[in-house]
């Protein structure tokens, strides 16, 4: 590579490390603009989510509805979140349900720089570890799909990295004098995790810190008085929602979401149950293309006795009030949070992919020490090539997309986003001989290739398979003409948003039956309980078929006079 190539490539790392505050803005805008208006919402947490909204819209912003009832199953904060976001002038619905995907995902990656920073990871020239995992994070392919799909899970990981952060200068050598303040503002922080997704977000930050302290021979330090005023504030937060909730809809709400939302899901979980190697599976290809640095890393090191003894004996050395924390202590309380989080996620019996997402920042902390503390490419060239050479396969299976969908359909833009990844393959092979301060940046700008005409062509022609909006305005439709819009035995509120109103949902064939007989109805249904529902009455016809999230499904009306043909 030409010096003068080079050359550019050290100043746009100088640059971005000026300012990565603007730098990590800019390169998510990359990703996420234009394209938050590009498709519908999807099956199934996006349109619960956007009904949720709805209702608050309507008034019920304190206590979520789904469908036109309470909803325990989260919290009301994301969606007050997005209500600020909506104040913004220009706008709108739907627009700003991934606004908020792609707000919160910055959020995330600016906690990232705040751990760095209060872990001391920063060298003197500014902010390269923090800024490197920023890289890492947003050219992550799991990342880079999230900032554009709604949901809570990136706001509730940054409230959660964010809050570790606190916890880390409150308790690092030195702040004994601010440490009352950090505290409160680390539980202020996990109690604002909780009302948006539910306790985790306060168990993940408090036992890291624990099992950190403990590590280091510091554990009485947590239960000492300057928790208290942290602790009432969290109370307070969190408690004063609970009782809000108790008055607006009764203990009953309340044995929801003590109960069925968290103590069930927890043990025995009615929804999503998986064995406890879930994540261990999930999370290899969730960290691609990250995920190859073991070809990189020195994993022999793993199985070096000398190694684990030495790590054990230093494990009580005081940090220096002047270092404030060392590259041990960080790395000590990256891993912590990252294995501790992963085992506490496989002991629940819920199980979900995304649930993960607060264990990448602490995993890209590490992986940024590991590329910025090398000087000399030599030990990364084989995660160079070995990444490119994945972008190249995905390149090529990419333009092979449309042979494996369950439905004949095309996909336009599947050529421009496997070209994406072809850029970002060959790139990461032309720079194969080049340290990470050259290499990130420009993956970071090359993932844009792929993301963009994927969220901008790709996924709207996705709706058609992966958004129940087809069945909705069907709903919609024949509502508008006096039928009973009714889903039956799916997910609750699927349709509500976009039909605009109340679906009537039945969950037995005892319960559809008087509804049919005795009403004018359009009904939502999946075909395997259609071909099951032995007393369906002959004047049920089929208006509609859709493939949906892996089945289909139908949308039928009664048609009493026989006017319509049974397909």
């Amino acid at each position: 590579m030409t010096a003068l190539v080079e050359k550019c490539l050290d100043r746009l790392w100088d640059l971005i490390r000026r300012s990565p505050w603007l730098a990590l803005a800019v390169l998510t805008a990359m990703q996420t603009a234009f394209t938050l208006q590009s498709r519908a919402l999807w099956f199934s947490d996006e349109v619960r989510y956007a009904d949720a909204y709805a209702g608050l819209l309507r008034g019920r912003w304190l206590v979520l509805s789904l469908n036109g009832v309470a909803y325990p199953d989260k919290p009301p904060l994301y969606f007050w979140f997005l209500r600020a976001l909506d104040a913004i002038p220009g706008v709108s619905d739907p627009a700003v349900f991934f606004l908020g995907a792609a707000a919160s995902g910055l959020l995330v990656l600016y906690a990232t720089l705040a751990l760095a920073r209060a872990l001391k990871l920063d060298d003197e020239a500014g902010a390269s570890v923090g800024m490197a995992a920023g890289l890492i994070l947003l050219s992550t392919l799991f990342f880079s799909g999230l900032l554009h799909y709604s949901r809570m899970d990136l706001l509730f990981t940054a409230l959660i990295i964010a809050a570790q952060a606190a916890f880390c200068l409150a308790f690092t050598p030195g702040n004994e004098v601010r440490r009352a303040r950090l505290n409160t503002l680390a539980l202020f922080l996990a109690g604002l995790a909780t009302l948006t997704k539910g306790p985790l977000g306060l168990l993940f930050p408090v036992l890291t810190t624990l099992l950190y302290l403990t590590w280091r021979g510091r554990a009485r330090e947590f239960f000492r008085a300057g928790m208290l005023p942290g602790l009432l504030a969290l109370l307070a937060l969190v408690f004063s929602w609970v009782l809000a909730a108790y008055f607006v809809e009764g203990p009953d709400f309340l044995r929801k979401i003590f109960v069925e939302q968290i103590f069930q899901r927890a043990t025995k979980t009615f929804h999503h149950a998986e064995p406890f190697y879930f994540y261990l599976v999930a999370f290899p290809p969730c960290w691609l293309p990250w995920t190859l640095a073991l070809l990189a890393l020195p994993v022999r090191r793993l199985f070096d006795g000398d190694y684990w003894r030495a790590l054990y004996a230093g494990r009580k050395a005081s940090s220096s009030v002047a270092s404030l924390a060392p590259v041990a202590d960080a790395k000590a309380w990256l891993w912590i949070s990252f294995l501790s989080g992963l085992t506490l996620l496989s002991l629940l019996s819920g199980k979900v992919v995304v649930y993960i997402l607060p264990q990448l920042p602490p995993l890209a902390l590490l992986l940024a020490l590991e590329l910025l503390g090398d000087k000399t490419p030599r030990p990364w060239r084989r995660l160079w090539t070995a990444a490119g050479i994945l972008f190249l396969g995905l390149a090529a299976v990419t333009t092979q997309a449309e042979r494996f969908l369950p439905v004949q359909m095309s996909l336009p833009g599947i050529w421009a986003v496997a070209g994406g990844f072809a850029a970002c393959g060959l790139g990461l092979l032309l720079l194969r001989g080049q340290t990470a301060r050259r290499v990130l940046p420009v993956l970071a700008i090359l993932t844009a290739l792929w993301v963009q005409p994927a969220a901008q062509s790709l996924s709207p022609a996705l709706d058609a398979i992966m958004s129940p909006k087809p069945q909705a305005d069907v709903l919609k439709d024949y509502a508008a003409k006096g039928y009973l819009p009714v889903a039956h035995d799916i997910y609750q509120g699927i349709y509500s948003y976009y039909v605009g109103g109340v679906v009537r949902e039945t969950a037995a064939y005892d319960t559809l039956d008087p509804l049919v007989a005795e009403k004018d109805v359009v009904l939502a249904i999946k075909k395997k309980h259609w071909d099951k529902w032995e007393t369906r009455p002959r004047h049920m016809v089929v208006v509609l078929e859709q493939w949906l999230a892996g089945q289909p499904y139908y949308i039928a009306i009664t048609d009493r006079k026989g006017v319509l043909k049974v397909p």
